[in-house]
């Protein structure tokens, strides 16, 4: 692209065949309708046997920009998101979940909260009627409550996978992480608030989870550990002066 990018959008996807498409076609014509500036975007795939990466590469004609990246095999959400942030070129760089849990509308919120010269945005939602599940409902809010305690007091709602950064907050935060699966989105908003970046919000009140599984691939008991104990692993961190100093050098390409 000659053109600076305005906005990076991100999307992880993995074994995502049976959305991704239909997502892709949802967000190209909401760009089509509205007027945010030059928009690219990154699909960042770990290997699905499913053929995601070749069913986003197929929506390519319907993007100024649209780029897939393959990086191999799973390793977790936050390390794909990572890759996608490096590899972004905007001036703002937002992640969102490849099934919309979170509404393509709720671009709306972003760009309107950036054009205010935010640093960090994020979407949250009402915690009490997320899951349908009375289990998954009682996991998020108890992991959510040692998120709040622990880790990022004051921000209600930690995990929604609809989140964008400056810049500047991207390279400085992403610098840091070191939390590569379910819990990165504490520890990364845990590092916004370290380097003094403030957290504004927006509410997400029509978010809906189109899986009953939760994430894919992933043992809903050890989503439910990691979530009581990552927290714990944070507040260490920033305990020892972990995210002082950035820890991380970009090197996949």
């Amino acid at each position: 692209m000659s053109k600076a990018v305005d906005l990076s959008i991100i999307i992880p996807a993995y074994q995502e065949a049976q959305i991704i498409g239909s997502t892709l076609d949802t967000l190209a014509g909401y760009l089509k309708t509205h007027d945010i500036g030059n928009v690219e975007v990154i699909v960042v795939v770990a290997d699905s046997p499913d053929g995601t990466a070749s069913l986003a590469t197929g929506k390519a004609k319907l993007f100024d920009s649209l780029r897939v990246i393959e990086v191999g095999s799973r390793v977790g959400k936050g390390r794909d998101v990572r890759i996608g942030i490096y590899e972004a070129k905007g001036r703002y760089k937002l992640f969102m979940d490849a099934d919309l849990a979170t509404p393509i509308g709720h671009l709306d919120d972003a760009t309107r909260i950036i054009a205010g010269g935010a640093s960090v945005g994020i979407a949250v939602r009402d915690l009490l009627i997320i899951h349908d599940s009375f289990s998954r409902k009682i996991m998020s809010k108890c992991a959510n409550l040692a998120a709040q305690i622990l880790a990022v007091p004051g921000v209600k709602d930690t995990q929604c996978g609809f989140k964008f950064f400056s810049a500047e907050a991207a390279e400085a935060i992403f610098s840091r992480q070191t939390m590569l699966k379910w819990s990165f989105d504490m520890e990364i908003l845990a590092i916004a608030r370290q380097l003094g970046y403030k957290i504004e919000t927006f509410e997400a009140p029509d978010w809906h989870d189109p899986k009953e599984v939760g994430l894919v691939g992933d043992s809903q008991l050890q989503i439910v550990l990691k979530g009581f104990m990552d927290p714990f692993r944070i507040r260490l961190n920033i305990w020892q002066g972990k995210y002082k100093k950035p820890s991380f050098k970009y090197t996949f390409r």
